[in-house]
């Protein structure tokens, strides 16, 4: 009985450090794999807004292109419009 209650003295002598030591640690391997995963994110936000800054330009250079196609089609519209109606003057 002694030597059982000399067991759990040393354990308990040791073991509170011990599990003091191994509960900081764990705190401290979870706040890095936070802090590791934060940065994860904040990255794949960057990511994304770039994309999204991306995709606005080209969508707004799609759209001008759009406009000057529209513009010189109006225009060729607007020509033929004016030649037929000069021939259609000529022939009488």
């Amino acid at each position: 009985m002694g030597d059982i209650i000399g067991l759990v003295a040393v354990v308990l002598i040791f073991g509170g450090p011990m599990f003091a030591m191994w509960t900081r640690y764990q705190l401290e391997r979870e706040r890095i794999r936070q802090e590791k995963s934060d940065k994860a994110f904040e990255q794949i936000r960057q990511e994304l807004s770039q994309v999204r800054e991306t995709s606005t330009q080209y969508a707004l250079t799609f759209e001008d292109a759009l406009q000057r196609i529209e513009n010189r089609f109006d225009s060729l519209e607007q020509r033929l419009s004016t030649v037929e109606g000069q021939q259609v003057q000529s022939r009488l």
